[in-house]
């Protein structure tokens, strides 16, 4: 017997099926996207286990866990100056299950390196942003600057007299010292060393001069009288630290932190995004995260979505101005 299928404008009942069951799949995608997440989640830090991204990344995944109902897993996958574990939620399948927490070494690297397997901005999805550092410049005990004024006057009349350490050529802390030394006008002589536990050691001991350092890092040598807080990279004088100047009171407009993000590869739902901006936010925004991480010399920094976007290509485009202008080559 031959079946007649019956039309209705145009389609079978053949046609009028398949798209009932197209339309089923679109509802379960979107009904997917509504019942995120319904699994765990991994959160990759590309630095290595109790580094400051680390401690962020998993004070944060605790958190987020109870929120969201699944577990934040955190992965560290550090290498390459955080190139690997970036590549590795770059490349990930886009539905919000994997995630990355990213300092802003992020838009160091770009710059610094011959070849780059992804793009920066482009191949991501900004999400939240969640705490910043202030630097810090650190001196040996019996430096004769007392505070950042005597320091930059000093510096301007002995160029590249004065040393000043790093973590390595193209980290954080050298591109701090050079920023700082731009805006000051003035020149110190670099000393890079592989990590930045291995500067303090040669700063108490008088064999370099100064340092850029998250004040939590040096805060019981300082006690002990044996390192001294000039001043702090800051836009204004931090409250944790209300005796010490800001080096924007000698040379104003100076400002440059480490900061510390969420993102993910690019072409997460907006409703995933959404999700996690919002909840992500919520945490930053609370008073137990803030007391939380103040111990860890950090302050939350909740923002919009679009204005961490924005704040994320702009430090892209700033810190490559900084690197070309202070002659740091990519390797």
């Amino acid at each position: 017997m031959t079946r007649n299928f019956v039309k209705f404008k145009g389609f079978s009942r053949r046609d009028l099926f398949a798209l009932a069951v197209g339309s089923g799949f679109a509802g379960a995608s979107i009904a997917a996207d509504d019942d995120y997440p319904q699994k765990p989640i991994r959160m990759i830090t590309p630095n290595s286990a109790g580094s400051g991204s680390d401690l962020i990344t998993r004070r944060l995944a605790d958190r987020l866990s109870r929120v969201l109902g699944q577990p934040v897993i955190v992965e560290n996958i550090p290498g390459a100056g955080g190139i690997v574990g970036s590549r590795t939620f770059v490349r990930a399948q886009p539905d919000g299950y994997t995630l990355g927490l990213i300092s802003s070494s992020y838009v160091i690297a770009p710059h610094l390196m011959k070849e780059m397997p992804f793009k920066a901005i482009d191949d991501v999805t900004p999400i939240a942003s969640v705490a910043i550092t202030p630097y810090v410049l650190v001196a040996r005990a019996n430096f004769p600057a007392s505070n950042v004024a005597d320091f930059i006057r000093m510096a301007l009349k002995e160029p590249n007299k004065f040393t000043f350490c790093s973590s390595g050529n193209g980290s954080g802390t050298h591109l701090a010292g050079a920023y700082l030394q731009q805006v000051g006008n003035f020149k110190l002589l670099h000393v890079p060393y592989k990590a930045l536990s291995a500067t303090i050691p040669d700063l108490v001991s008088g064999i370099v001069d100064v340092g850029l350092y998250s004040y939590i890092s040096v805060e019981g040598l300082v006690r002990e009288g044996r390192l001294k807080v000039l001043g702090t990279l800051s836009a204004k004088r931090l409250t944790s630290l209300p005796s010490i100047p800001a080096i924007a009171e000698t040379i104003p407009g100076t400002n440059l932190e480490a900061w510390f993000g969420v993102l993910g590869p690019k072409g997460i739902p907006p409703r995933i995004v959404e999700r996690l901006s919002k909840e992500i936010n919520a945490i930053v925004a609370s008073d137990a995260f803030k007391d939380q991480i103040a111990g860890d010399g950090m302050f939350p920094s909740p923002m919009t979505l679009a204005a961490f976007s924005k704040f994320i290509a702009a430090d892209y485009t700033l810190t490559g101005d900084l690197i070309r202008k202070a002659g740091m080559s990519p390797e």
